[in-house]
């Protein structure tokens, strides 16, 4: 599509466009950056909240791979985190603009500059793939521990709001349903996203004016392709709605649209 407004535009110092192309990101990472800076710089901001969800429909591509590459750039000192994400807040992340500080390696120097990766990957610099960090790697026990027991906090935070919305009511968190919420994390959900998921699919069950009435369980429920259609991206609230309020909706906005018509003359 043609665009001429030329008055739109994301403001990016010509110093990071003149040195961004003498490092060696791979393809999905310069896209992952190109929606920082249309989240941060398009809006005249330093930082935003930005989810691995939103990352991974912003660009059409798979949430494990967006969540591999994004820990990559972190690590890098390319994207620098400036809130960790909770429950129900997503992490703020910020670029880092000073490119001395990136820990990418150069275009050129294959042998005089260390590659510096996420530990225990590898990048091939002909073709940008690199085989995703594998989880734990330099934790220690303490570490470890806090991890699981923070994980454990997040399972038992969704499996208790799933309860209250009393769709189907589960007796115990049991491990199949430690298993999924494992999965989806893995995948690059957050939290927030199945959270909000939750509370989407309850409020639209609860609706006259939407059509969905099918109750899954909790495990069923999270899987992606039927908690997909929840999140707030996909827009659940009009894409489930029944036909007749559309109808409904259609026709006051034309009955509005005709008030204003006759206000003319």
């Amino acid at each position: 599509m043609e665009n001429n407004n030329h008055k739109n535009f994301t403001k990016v110092n010509n110093e990071i466009l003149e040195n961004i192309v003498k490092f060696k990101f791979n393809g999905t990472q310069l896209r992952i950056l190109m929606v920082v800076w249309r989240y941060t710089y398009g809006y005249q901001r330093t930082s935003h909240e930005l989810s691995i969800n939103f990352i991974a429909n912003s660009i059409n591509v798979d949430r494990t791979r967006i969540k591999n590459e994004l820990k990559t750039l972190i690590y890098n000192n390319v994207i620098n985190v400036i809130k960790e994400g909770s429950f129900t807040q997503t992490r703020v992340i910020t670029f880092n603009n000073n490119y001395d500080e990136w820990k990418i390696q150069r275009c050129g120097n294959t042998k005089s500059q260390e590659v510096k990766n996420t530990p225990g990957t590898q990048k091939n610099c002909t073709t940008g793939d690199e085989t995703p960090p594998s989880p734990g790697d330099r934790i220690d026990p303490q570490q470890r521990k806090d991890k699981d027991n923070y994980k454990e906090k997040i399972y038992t935070s969704l499996f208790e709001h799933w309860n209250s919305k009393k769709i189907i009511v589960h007796r115990s968190l049991n491990q199949k349903r430690k298993a999924t919420l494992k999965a989806r994390l893995n995948e690059g959900y957050t939290a927030e996203d199945m959270h909000k998921a939750i509370s989407n699919y309850s409020d639209v069950l609860k609706s006259n004016q939407h059509y969905y009435t099918y109750k899954f369980n909790f495990e069923d429920f999270i899987k992606p392709k039927n908690m997909d259609r929840f999140l707030d991206v996909n827009n659940p609230f009009a894409s489930l709605m029944k036909n007749e309020y559309l109808k409904e909706e259609n026709n006051e906005k034309f009955n509005e649209n005709d008030k204003q018509y006759d206000e003319l003359f």
